[in-house]
């Protein structure tokens, strides 16, 4: 029962005398950056009165007051549910006035949450003439808030310029990636990188403006990491000295507003009336279907005149091929088929082998057919054994008339028997007859 009051007296203690739970008025300069920390030890003191242990995890979601996002020249940035919040921007001479943000604070542990209000007051002020940029690569916009790196840097910074105490000020910073950088792999070594602006009443240091003499070579080289005096006078920052820039006192004036006059518009702009009446197409349909088809139509007459109109036909090309030609070309042509019909059906003899195409050829065909015609008186042939039948029944051939074999079936003894000129009548000498 005791430990449970002392919880709430200790949020209530934290709820009076903490500025981040009450929603109080805070101040922001025209030219001035503006920061304002969400701290989660203090939001888990409000979502959760008896917390004892370790900080729980919250998730900030903050908004201008009735409406879904934050103002132009307000950011916010959270890594994650473990880490504080952060609002911040810079304001210019048209957001003067006060700026009420809701801050929605949800625990994720208890599922709790809770809303505050912030009223941020924008003052007028004059812009400082004189601001530098810098480029720091080893930091994130969290990690240059956090803590006093905001105060070490403007050390090192007045050291250089060589300005007393409150005469710099931190007038923007901005996110490298929202300056058009690429985003980092998620690596502890690799930063997203932080634009800072400097300004100062007072103009720039010797120092300064040799280190923007020095760092005019990258314009020549890009890429390339110049050599500055100054750069061992800002410590613990990794600076990009490419980035590295003066402005002049006319670049940080705000411009003045346009006089009506030539080239401004006077009055109250009136719009043209609108008007009812549909458009015409036909010019459109002519130009876009008719003439395009008309292209095509007489392209494709003109190319089937040229495909079919000028063919020479086959009669006049005979006519224009001599005989000899056309006889070769047609005995090509039947040979072709011939071996086509042959592949087909192999068991068809070529005609060019039958008895009756070659009727020079000494030799008999297969089934036993002289390749030559037979004498009229000749008796009639036995085709069963091959002799010729003699009158009286004989069986026996003349040798002369027995079927020889071919030359090459033919013995040696035989060849060397073949009849020479001068044996005729010689005794012992067979005659061959042709």
């Amino acid at each position: 029962m005791l430990k449970s009051g002392f919880a709430v007296l200790s949020g209530l203690f934290l709820m009076f005398l903490v500025p981040d739970a009450l929603g109080n008025t805070y101040p922001a300069r025209v030219g001035l950056n503006f920061m304002y920390r969400l701290d989660r030890e203090t939001y888990t003191a409000i979502l959760k009165p008896d917390n004892t242990g370790a900080v729980d995890p919250i998730v900030y979601t903050p908004t201008l007051k009735g409406h879904p996002g934050l103002p132009d020249w307000l950011h916010f940035i959270q890594r994650n549910s473990t880490t504080d919040g952060y609002i911040y921007g810079t304001p210019t001479k048209d957001d003067l006035g006060p700026v009420d943000i809701e801050i929605v604070a949800f625990n994720k542990n208890t599922f709790e949450t809770n809303i505050t209000t912030l009223t941020i007051n924008v003052e007028d002020n004059d812009p400082l003439p004189f601001q530098v940029q810098f480029m720091v690569e080893n930091k994130n916009v969290e990690e240059f808030f956090h803590g006093d790196t905001r105060t070490r840097f403007l050390r090192d910074v007045r050291r250089v310029w060589q300005q007393n105490r409150g005469d710099l000020y931190i007038t923007k910073v901005v996110s490298a990636l929202d300056m058009g950088h690429r985003n980092p792999l998620p690596l502890p070594e690799l930063y997203e990188g932080v634009y800072i602006h400097v300004g100062s009443e007072r103009g720039y240091s010797a120092q300064l403006q040799q280190a923007a003499g020095q760092v005019a070579v990258c314009e020549l080289n890009p890429g390339i990491r110049p050599v500055v005096s100054i750069d061992s006078s800002i410590r613990n920052f990794d600076m990009n000295w490419c980035m590295f820039k003066l402005f002049e006192p006319e670049d940080t004036t705000t411009p003045a507003p346009l006089a009506p006059g030539a080239g401004v518009m006077d009055g109250v702009y009136v719009p043209r009336e609108l008007t009812d009446t549909g458009r015409d197409f036909t010019l459109y349909f002519i130009l876009i279907i008719i003439i395009p088809c008309i292209i095509l139509i007489v392209l494709l007459l003109l190319l089937t005149y040229i495909m079919c109109g000028r063919r020479q036909g086959v009669q006049k090309r005979d006519q224009a091929t001599p005989a000899i030609q056309l006889t070769h070309h047609a005995s090509i042509r039947e040979a072709s088929k011939e071996l086509r019909d042959l592949s087909q059906k192999r068991d068809i003899k070529p005609r060019s082998t039958l008895p009756m195409f070659n009727a020079a050829s000494p030799h008999r065909g297969d089934e036993g057919t002289p390749l030559t015609r037979a004498p009229q008186n000749s008796p009639p042939r036995d085709n069963s054994r091959g002799n010729i039948s003699q009158p009286g029944g004989s069986s026996n051939a003349s040798p002369s008339l027995q079927r020889r074999p071919p030359p090459f079936m033919r013995s040696g003894e035989q060849i060397q028997g073949r009849n020479q000129p001068g044996d005729r009548g010689r005794p012992g000498v067979r005659e061959f007859t042709a």
